[in-house]
């Protein structure tokens, strides 16, 4: 286990691994990403991009300064119970215009504009803050939500009541910022879980580049930043103990921060910024390796054995979830659905703390015999005659009727739909025990069941169909069974030189 380092342990520049045991202690290093975007905020140095960590010295120096935190704002006497507040005031400066409100399940956070302002015609007037109270550092998002809306209403206060366009200084950072807040951005648009993915890359190209002039940059810089970037990770204290010698080189990483850059570049050249158009183009003429397509699949005798060790482990939710994943080849968020924010005032449906659950399978979507579905991510609605499907079936009839309304699958801990995260927990535990390997995950259900159905010697149409597709391009990029292919391929054609060989030998006897 990694040890904590002290203070004076750590180099000039550090790595913010190290700077979280430091600051935090060992194991909280995940908290510290969360973190320090926060802190950076509020004047944290940030990472320098020469020389790959934070300056060490400045660090100590601001957090010398910073002043002593305030009492949480909230915490969980028990699950299910608020505490009292504490003495965080309502309009603080720490957390400006933040206002808690009694709900059924115990207290949400609001952030309030001001009454005035309001009436001269700002909106909105009230925010929903979204929170996990799980999460130990929640008041401290909870606080920079709040500094961020009351920044945004002062502004349009200083201007006059008009909107205020980002200012772009000619950085990187400046242009990611524009991106980030702009309202007319198609950054808003995107759902909850590709804005994370699209916040981790761009956090990535502003700890980088974040400091460079967008009119500065050319095209071999560009590769070397890509170059600089896949740099294998050192090796973690857990891959040398296990024998490893060297880390994979980090190609995913990289990849995603040159699609960021595309993606903010793009939206620059929307603005009519001439520097965003000349590195457009410069990008445009380039190409970088991708990551490569995933090449496992789960098959139906792991989906078996699966299925036998989750009723075992006493979660026949699992059991239902990964059969429904392989026998309908949908993907894990149309089963299991997705937990969203909602800010809407009187919520209905499946709500819980603040979030609404979405876009996964229920007993409505069922009809007699015939399940139909849109699917989340092309909107093409999906058709599956369930007599079919003995194993969906057989997990089916076991779910009683009294509790045959609402979603299929349901944590058995919660009585409500699995949270993404702690469904890839579980089934991880229960394919180690049904002996599936690490490197299958649970999102390879639909290469399994695409796959399959190829090899089974379905029409390829007929797959892209079952499987939601709209393009066959897609559903071949879930084949996993090459081989097979490439081995009927082969039988076809030494046949067909059988068959010639033997047309030609009957010619000859005439």
């Amino acid at each position: 286990m990694a040890t904590s380092r002290r203070f004076d342990d750590l180099p000039m520049y550090a790595d913010d691994v190290d700077i979280a045991r430091a600051v935090l202690g060992s194991g909280h290093t995940d908290e510290w990403k969360a973190i320090s975007v926060i802190l950076e905020r509020e004047g944290l140095p940030p990472r320098d991009p020469l020389m790959g960590g934070r300056y060490w010295p400045g660090v100590q120096a601001w957090f010398a300064k910073r002043p002593a935190p305030a009492a949480p704002i909230i915490s969980l006497t028990a699950p299910g119970r608020w505490a009292t507040l504490s003495s965080d005031k309502e309009g603080s400066d720490r957390a400006p215009g933040l206002s808690w409100r009694p709900r059924k399940d115990g207290k949400a956070a609001y952030w309030v504009a001001r009454e005035d302002l309001v009436r001269k015609g700002f909106k909105p007037s009230t925010v929903r803050i979204h929170f996990d109270p799980a999460d130990p550092f929640h008041p401290a998002k909870i606080a920079a939500k709040c500094r961020v809306l009351q920044a945004e209403m002062l502004t349009w206060q200083r201007d006059g009541g008009a909107p205020r366009a980002a200012a772009f200084d000619g950085t990187f950072r400046s242009l990611i910022r524009i991106y980030e807040t702009e309202r007319s951005s198609p950054f808003h648009d995107l759902k909850e879980r590709s804005q994370g993915f699209y916040l981790y890359g761009l956090r990535l190209l502003d700890q980088t580049i974040g400091t460079a002039r967008v009119d500065a940059v050319s095209g071999v810089e560009l590769r070397r930043l890509y170059q600089d970037l896949r740099v294998p990770a050192p090796l973690t204290k857990k891959q040398r103990k296990a024998g490893d010698t060297k880390a994979p080189d980090r190609a995913r990483r990289a990849y995603t921060a040159i699609q960021m850059l595309r993606v903010v570049v793009n939206y620059g050249r929307t603005l009519k910024l001439d520097a965003c158009d000349v590195l457009g183009d410069i990008l445009s003429k380039m190409e970088f390796q991708g990551v490569r397509r995933r090449e496992n699949r789960i098959t139906h005798e792991q989906v078996c054995a699966f299925r036998k060790a989750a009723h075992e482990e006493g979660r026949p939710s699992m059991a239902l979830g990964i059969t429904l994943q392989f026998d309908l080849g949908m993907r894990q968020r149309d089963v299991i659905g997705e937990w969203l924010p909602d800010a809407s005032p009187g919520a209905e449906g499946i709500v819980d703390h603040g979030l609404r659950w979405s876009d996964g399978l229920a007993f409505s979507h069922i009809s007699g015999t015939v399940l139909r579905k849109k699917t989340s991510k092309t909107g093409k609605v999906v058709e599956h005659d369930l007599a079919q499907l003995p194993d969906t079936l057989s997990e089916l009839e076991r779910i009683p009727a009294s509790r045959r309304i609402g979603p299929l699958v349901l944590n058995e801990e919660t009585g409500l739909p699995y949270k993404r995260r702690v469904y890839v927990k579980w089934f991880r535990t229960i394919a180690r025990k049904a002996g599936i390997p690490d490197d299958v995950w649970s999102m390879d259900a639909r290469a399994g069941a695409v796959t399959e159905a190829l090899d089974a010697g379905a029409q390829p149409n007929d797959v892209m169909n079952a499987a939601g597709h709209t393009q066959l391009s897609t559903t071949q990029g879930y084949d996993r069974g090459m081989l097979k292919k490439t081995a009927r391929v082969a039988q076809l054609r030494v046949a067909s030189r059988k068959k010639k060989d033997s047309e030609g030998e009957a010619g000859q006897s005439a």
